[in-house]
């Protein structure tokens, strides 16, 4: 299985330096990615982490994820003499700054807990143009975006288990909380000449609040420098 290989790579990448190993140290830093090799899409990354060692036990560290997706659609009628192109976005944002604190653990293992901030944000926008094919020709088109934030704090408890020298893998589990405001949406028709509508701005009607459990089955793989 992709899961056997991976370790079985890792091991025998790491042989050579096993004797070598050993924990950051103070002034240490470390980055770090986060893939799912249990997932459906092993090879996908889920965020980008660095972290500072003040010393032997205390650090701090700082996670970003930043992505999107873009789908664009056309479609045309006949009957209408008309053809509709809909381009519908996302972008999603988040950054998560927080605090580590070691246990002693053994030489190559160095357990932790601690905890973090959240504050993200996730925009949608959607892009309808029709152009009417008359004589002369119109083109009609409406703007939709929609944006709310996300505030959260994690309790976070996990363990770096270092397999060579300044290389590490990891896995983390948490509990906490996070809140989805109600966001807001504006629209507006980039055509005015071609409509009655103006823009409009509206405000949600619904928050979200989630709790609970925060473990993804994500392996952690670190370079500490």
């Amino acid at each position: 299985t992709f899961m056997k290989k991976t370790l079985l790579s890792i091991l025998i990448f790491s042989l050579p330096f096993l004797v070598f190993s050993q924990k950051a140290e103070s002034g240490n830093k470390t980055l770090e990615v986060q893939f799912s090799p249990l997932g459906s899409e092993p090879v996908k990354i889920s965020g980008l982490r660095a972290r500072y060692f003040l010393g032997e036990k205390h650090a701090v560290r700082a996670s970003v994820f930043m992505g999107g997706k873009t789908t664009k659609t056309t479609t045309e009628a006949t009957a209408a003499n008309s053809k509709t192109t809909d381009k519908a976005g996302t972008f999603d944002f988040s950054f998560r700054p927080g605090y580590e604190y070691h246990l002693k653990g053994t030489k190559r293992l160095s357990p932790y807990f601690g905890g973090e901030l959240l504050v993200g944000v996730n925009n949608n926008k959607n892009v309808d143009e029709t152009n009417w094919l008359l004589n002369p020709a119109e083109v009609q088109s409406r703007i939709n975006k929609t944006s709310s934030g996300v505030f959260g704090l994690n309790l976070i408890a996990g363990t770096d288990y270092y397999f060579a020298e300044k290389f590490y893998v990891g896995v983390e589990v948490g509990f906490g909380a996070s809140l989805k405001g109600k966001g807001k949406t504006k629209v507006k028709y980039r055509n005015p000449e071609n409509t009655s509508l103006g823009t409009t701005k509206t405000k949600g009607n619904s928050s979200e609040f989630n709790w609970g459990p925060t473990y993804q089955g994500t392996i952690r793989l670190g370079w500490c420098f």
